[in-house]
This record gives structure tokens, C-alpha cells and sequence, in this order.
């Protein structure tokens, strides 16, 4: 019971304070900040999005059944930051657009704008559907809800965030996410370490032949293909690069890109740790892998401690949860309704956008039972790749070889690429 209650007080004094601290008052605000961002705030709303969830549920989950392949997420998360801040920070800065789509809707039209924006939203909509998984298996962990009341809860934290706060407020909690988690992540590898006799000792007493420090278990092929769908997934999502779109100036836009490909790898080295502990020591989590991270603290931290560290981790999740969301609802708003019905809102704008917000998140958790089951980082990789489909070739064609974009054939090219990854990637999420 302490445990519960301790969970329950920190949590919410937490989110009351990131609610309290971010408020928006216009649509420019909600989406942008109204380009004021300094280049930490450029990088607090990039952690606060991408790392979640499965950064740290996911990679210790991973972690404890494939081991070193589980940093796939957060490596390849640095480098598309560093890549991003390299690259492509000047251009999309310079070009004063709110949507990653409506950037590429300049040079190849605006049926490719509608169509890349689509293709891109159910992209990070299948992620939110892993942020779901994970506040799930926290929520189950903690209280023992029901998969339905878990949704219900996890709903109602993210639809907060958002609605009260946009991109500002996604700022806001990556700036407390990025310190908790930070602290979270050590202590429990220092103890991880400590209970498990030191690294060299934790690696001897892995089942044998697990082959945990080797990709061969994971798969080469499918651990090349994931990591080309983090680096290409997270240079073509709306809300990192809605990032950039919100920074003050180009400076603020790289650096900010840099401070975060800086801070992120080391997480997942943290949570392999973790991950590699539990299966020298566990055999079986209680309620399956998923459980891995809410296992390991609720079992090695006294539950005062156990109880805040697992409300971060859930902060951290929903946080993530909120900012992908904010990133499809920037999309449909900006690319659809306000281009096509600017003179004919029934709401004012900024209303709009919260009851749009709404109602992605509501078939977001209709959608999240059809998975439940599903591996969390399965989810991510599969969101990533549909994203980049989508963006990246025509990104980099408009970076770095411009004078390909009026070509015809290379808008042909734009257009098959979703839909051939698609159709190589059917049934990844089902796979075991």
C-alpha cells in the first residue's frame, strides 16, 4: 500500500507541476512556440519525445531477451541527431514551415504534401502505440488495472499534457523527463552492478548459449534493418523536426540537435545493464517481458524509492505519448484543415486543435487492444520505417541534390516507397 500511494503522489505532483509551468495561448504557440526556442529547449522537446517508453521499457525488455541488440533505438537515435543537426538543421529552419510535409510540399506539390503527411501521421500513430504498451505494463505493475483501465488512465495523462501545454509543454516535461530519467537509469544500473557482483560476473552467469553480446540471436538482417529505420524514422518525424521548426535561429536548431544525439545513447547502454542482470538472475518475470523495468525496481529499491522511480519512468512514457501526439495533430491541422478551410472554422483555431487532439487520441486507444500483446519495440521499429518511407529520400533529395526534384520519375519514386515498404513489412509487428 505504501507503494501504491507513494507512486501515486509523486506522479501526480509531477505532472502538476509540468502542467502548471506550461500553458499556450495561440496556435502558433501550441505549435511552434512561436520560433522561440534556444537550443536546449530545441533539445528538451526532441528527448522529451523520443526518448519514452521504449527507450527505457522497451530497451530493458529487449535487453533481457535478445541482450546487446537493444541498443539499436538509442544509438541509432544519437546519430539521427547528430546527422540532423549536420545536415538538415539549416535548411528546414531557414524554410519557416510548421510541417515536415508542407516542406517537401513546396518542391514536389501539394498532392505529395497530403499524401507524405498522411503516410508520416500513421507513423507515429503506431507509436503512440507503444508509449500505450509501456504505460500499460507500469500500470499493471503497479496496481494491478486492468488492461482497460490502464488505457483509460493513459488517455487521460496524455490528452493533459497536450491539450494544456503544445510543443512548449512537450518542452517543459522533456526538461524534468531527461533529469529524472537520467537518475533513474544510473541508480538502477549502479545497483544492477552492485546486486549482480560487477559486469564480468553478471555476463558469466547468462543462460549459456544466449549468445546476449552478439546480434546473431536478434538477427543481422533484422537488426540492419532496424537501426536504418531509426536513423531514417527519427530524420522524418514530424515532431523531432517540429523541433527545429520552433528553434529561435539555425544555431539554436543544430546545437539543439547535438546537445540530444549527446545525451541519449548512453540510456540504452544503462537499461542493457539492467537488462542482462534480470536474465543472469530471473529466469521468468511475472508478467512477462514487458515487466522487465517495473520488475527490477519494484524488487531492488526500498518502496518509497521503487514507487518515485517508477512514476518517472511512467512520466517519462507518457511524455513521449504526448509529444508523437502532438506531432500527428500538427500534421492533420496544418497540412488538411486550416490549408483547406482557412475562412470556414466553426472553432477558433487554437480550440480546434484540442478537439483534434482529442480524437486522435481516442482511436489511438480503441487501436492500442489490438496489440497488447506485441513486442513494444516492434511497434517503434515498424513506426519508424513507415515515417521515413515517407520523407527522407525526398528530404535528402532537397538537401543535397536539389535539381532532382522537378524530375517526374523521382516523384514517381516518392510515392512507391511507402507503399513497397508496406508490403515487405506486413507482418512485422506479428512476428515473434
Amino acid at each position: 500500500m505504501l507503494y501504491k500511494v507513494t507512486f501515486a503522489i509523486t506522479f501526480f505532483l509531477i505532472s502538476l507541476l509540468s502542467i502548471k509551468l506550461s500553458t499556450v495561448k495561440s496556435a502558433s504557440g501550441f505549435s511552434v512556440a512561436d520560433r522561440s526556442l534556444d537550443y536546449t529547449g530545441v533539445s528538451w522537446v526532441i528527448i522529451g519525445t523520443l526518448v519514452g517508453g521504449i527507450s527505457t521499457i522497451g530497451t530493458v525488455q529487449t535487453a533481457y531477451t535478445h541482450g546487446i541488440s537493444a541498443w539499436i533505438f538509442t544509438l541509432g537515435s544519437g546519430v539521427s541527431c547528430l546527422l540532423l543537426g549536420l545536415f538538415f538543421a539549416k535548411g528546414l529552419r531557414e524554410a519557416g514551415v510548421v510541417t515536415v510535409s508542407e516542406y517537401l510540399g513546396r518542391a514536389f506539390g501539394n498532392r505529395f504534401r497530403s499524401y507524405c503527411s498522411i503516410v508520416n501521421s500513421v507513423g507515429m500513430f503506431i507509436h503512440i502505440i507503444g508509449q500505450f504498451l509501456a504505460s500499460i505494463a507500469i500500470l499493471q505493475a503497479v496496481f494491478h488495472f486492468s488492461a482497460g483501465w490502464a488505457v483509460l488512465l493513459t488517455s487521460i495523462f496524455i490528452g493533459v499534457f497536450v491539450i494544456n501545454g503544445g510543443i512548449a509543454g512537450a518542452g517543459l516535461i522533456g526538461k524534468i523527463k531527461f533529469f529524472l530519467l537520467y537518475i533513474i537509469m544510473l541508480v538502477s544500473a549502479g545497483v544492477a552492478l552492485y546486486r549482480g557482483g560487477g559486469l564480468e560476473n553478471i555476463l558469466s552467469c547468462l543462460p549459456p548459449g544466449a549468445d546476449m553480446l552478439s546480434l546473431r540471436h536478434y538477427g543481422l538482417q533484422a537488426a540492419s534493418v532496424h537501426m536504418a529505420s531509426m536513423v531514417v524514422g527519427v530524420l522524418s518525424t514530424q515532431i523531432y523536426l517540429q523541433a527545429i521548426f520552433s528553434a529561435g535561429d539555425v544555431k539554436e536548431a543544430r546545437n539543439g540537435a547535438f546537445l540530444s544525439a549527446a545525451v541519449i545513447p548512453p540510456l540504452g547502454l544503462l537499461g542493457i545493464v539492467i537488462g542482462l542482470y534480470l536474465r543472469a538472475n530471473f529466469s521468468e518475470i511475472s508478467g512477462g517481458t514487458a515487466q522487465a523495468l517495473p520488475f527490477f525496481l519494484y524488487h531492488s529499491f526500498p518502496p518509497l524509492i521503487a514507487a518515485f522511480f517508477s512514476a518517472g519512468i511512467l512520466l517519462v512514457v507518457l511524455g513521449t505519448g504526448a509529444g508523437l501526439l502532438l506531432g500527428v495533430t500538427t500534421n492533420i491541422y496544418n497540412d488538411f484543415i486550416d490549408r483547406k478551410t482557412k475562412e470556414h472554422h466553426l472553432l477558433k483555431p487554437l480550440s480546434l486543435l484540442r478537439a483534434l487532439t482529442l480524437f486522435i487520441l481516442f482511436c489511438a486507444a480503441m487501436l492500442v487492444f489490438t496489440g497488447l500483446d506485441s513486442a513494444i519495440l516492434k511497434w517503434s521499429y515498424m513506426s519508424m520505417g513507415l515515417r521515413g518511407s515517407a520523407v527522407f529520400v525526398g528530404l535528402v533529395i532537397l538537401v543535397f541534390f536539389k535539381k532532382l526534384s522537378r524530375s517526374r520519375w523521382v516523384v514517381c519514386l516518392l510515392y512507391l516507397i511507402p507503399v513497397v515498404y508496406v508490403l515487405m513489412n506486413i507482418n512485422l509487428v506479428g512476428e515473434s
